[in-house]
């Protein structure tokens, strides 16, 4: 399923028409977690089910754009009454929930929508186990024996700069065409990588990355003329920050989200947000952490005096007990082993420095 970071996961429904669905749909509910959802002519077909008495169209629609949005709809029902049900929500596979299409009697779970970012391939697969019947899986890859990017990129807990690239770099996997990939000399060795070399070639020549004509991934945190490449980003950034008290909200995030991309990194790429604990409370620094999905961090002033940092701060010392905010909690963010890959920025109300996270720091 997709979510914001640290969020619950989106919740699932199963929904039937027929007695003998509702049975299939409360087997696949229990073994999914899902709500039970069926039909008020039915209420007395299996126990434990939420009812309703709008057409299912009706119901789905109402699911699908509640809230945060549905993580995903098992179905037992026909196939056309499925589709012609969620045709009109459908906007983007990068977003739309998964759709899971079921007989009555469970003997096929078929993938019908978002089989890759929004889990329909997973949720038929154990849904099948559950109920003893088939899974029926029709994307490219998987038929293909291949990875698929997005997946790979979702489990390695990577983000994705540009979606719709995706379809080029699947379809060369599926028709067995070749796929390169570059790894920004930045990050070093990634173990994350290692489940995709039998499938591509890792391009080593930044010269060869360019090249017209070729399907290519690259791996970068640094934002890069990278062409018709999949960007994929790795979460390895710190990012340091400070600002005034009641500093203003729009003036901070504008500002140390500007020093970011000036510098010449993705905001993608932030895994955590670190400050002062003077700071933990301040609506700025929390409105940045929101806007970039990252956990926002705290250190003492303690801890962070103990940090060696190249543009320490008397006048900060004085305010909040160390020498540096952004800096050296952008270092004590990376651990042992983390660097400084942007030295200390301000603009008057803001400070802001990235640090490159160490390898297996989480």
């Amino acid at each position: 399923m997709t979510g914001s970071v640290g969020a619950a996961p989106s919740p699932l429904y199963a929904i039937a028409l027929t007695r003998r669905g509702a049975r299939t749909a409360q087997l696949v509910s229990r073994e999914l977690g899902a709500t039970l959802l069926l039909p008020k002519r039915l209420e007395d077909a299996v126990a434990d089910a939420d009812l309703f008495e709008c057409p299912v169209a009706e119901i789905i629609a109402k699911l699908w754009q509640g809230g945060d949005g549905a993580g995903g709809f098992l179905l037992v029902m026909a196939a056309g009454i499925a589709v012609r049900s969620i045709a009109p929500l459908l906007e983007d596979k990068t977003t739309d929930p998964a759709v899971v299409v079921f007989d009555p009697e469970g003997r096929y779970a078929v993938s019908l929508l978002s089989g890759h970012l929004g889990g329909a391939n997973e949720l038929a697969q154990r849904s099948a186990k559950a109920l003893g019947g088939e899974a029926v899986i029709t994307t490219a890859t998987d038929s293909a024996g291949r990875p698929a990017a997005e997946v790979w990129a979702r489990d390695s807990g990577f983000e994705l700069e540009n979606p719709r690239a995706v379809v080029r770099v699947n379809a060369n996997w599926a028709d067995g065409e070749p796929v390169n990939l570059w790894v920004d000399p930045l990050l070093g060795a990634r173990p994350e990588v290692e489940p995709l070399l039998p499938h591509l070639a890792l391009v080593t020549d930044e010269r060869e990355r360019v090249q017209a004509g070729q399907t290519w991934i690259a791996l970068t945190p640094r934002a890069l003329e990278l062409g018709d490449a999949l960007i994929i980003r790795p979460k390895v950034l710190a990012l340091g920050a400070g600002c005034r008290r009641e500093a203003d909200v729009e003036g901070v995030c504008a500002g140390v989200l500007g020093a970011v991309a000036e510098a010449g990194y993705s905001p993608k790429s932030v895994q955590v947000l670190a400050s002062v604990d003077a700071k933990a409370e301040e609506p700025a620094l929390l409105e940045l952490s929101k806007r970039l999905g990252v956990e926002f961090v705290t250190y003492s002033g303690d801890k962070l005096k103990e940090v060696e940092v190249p543009n320490p701060s008397a006048r900060v010392a004085l305010a909040v007990g160390t020498q540096s905010v952004c800096e050296a909690s952008a270092l004590v963010a990376a651990g042992s082993g983390g660097r400084l890959i942007m030295e200390k920025k301000s603009q008057g109300i803001w400070t802001a420095a990235l640090a490159l996270i160490a390898p297996g720091v989480q």
